[in-house]
């Protein structure tokens, strides 16, 4: 049993680094395209009472749709953890946001007739939405690779309390630093090249895909 808990994908920080890459390029990329947050409710939140105000129907629509979509991800994802505890299901779950995220570029640029804004808005929640309630732990540690709020506030108690031993600032530290880091790429990559910039995520899911088939090739082992 401890063998598999060290082999398990949450345990690499490596892994959940590059999960908080994604989760801020995403976000910021989502942001840029379409108005909205797809990684977390906080922002979306906020955005759906402003656009309230404003009576701005359409984009509050929106909000609300990726709102649905991020929650109904979570659960889903936090129900297939609390399950299920198997290395080899972090394979499936990046496999399942690989392929939600690949529908969208592919309707967008091969089927644009069949593209619509609501749609892909809600594929791309939902994704972010399945990582944020699957992948909540580095190790022992709470983490979030899809926000940084909750991050930001542990990371300053840890450095603030300096225990001995405690590795807690590392992790957050740079999980937060990585978010932060696929933000600006994220949101730099969209505004240049739209959708296209955007579809770089793929390439960032095909890395954890691969890290992800590692592990669980090692578990079977």
């Amino acid at each position: 049993m401890k063998a598999m808990v060290n082999l398990a994908a949450n345990t690499h920080l490596a892994f959940f680094c590059l999960l908080a890459f994604i989760g801020g390029f995403v976000d910021a990329s989502s942001f840029v395209i379409y108005g909205v947050f797809t990684g977390h409710l906080t922002g979306n939140s906020v955005l759906s009472m402003v656009f309230l105000a404003q009576m701005n129907w359409a984009m509050l629509i929106i909000s609300l749709i990726s709102i649905s979509g991020f929650l109904v991800g979570t659960l889903l994802g936090a129900w297939v953890r609390m399950k299920y505890s198997l290395p080899l299901l972090h394979l499936y779950i990046i496999c399942a946001e690989f392929l939600l995220f690949s529908a969208v570029f592919m309707l967008y640029f091969l089927a644009p007739l069949f593209y619509v804004s609501n749609l892909a808005i809600i594929m791309i929640s939902l994704a972010m939405g399945i990582q944020n309630g699957y992948f909540n732990k580095s190790g022992t540690i709470n983490t979030h690779s899809t926000y940084i709020t909750g991050m930001v506030t542990t990371c300053v108690a840890a450095f603030l309390n300096n225990a001995k031993g405690d590795v807690s600032k590392k992790v957050l530290l740079c999980c937060v630093l990585s978010f932060i880091g696929g933000a600006l790429v994220g949101g730099s990559l969209s505004v240049n090249y739209h959708l296209l910039g955007f579809a770089g995520v793929l390439v960032l899911l095909f890395f954890a895909i691969i890290y992800s088939a590692i592990l669980a090739n090692r578990w079977k082992q």
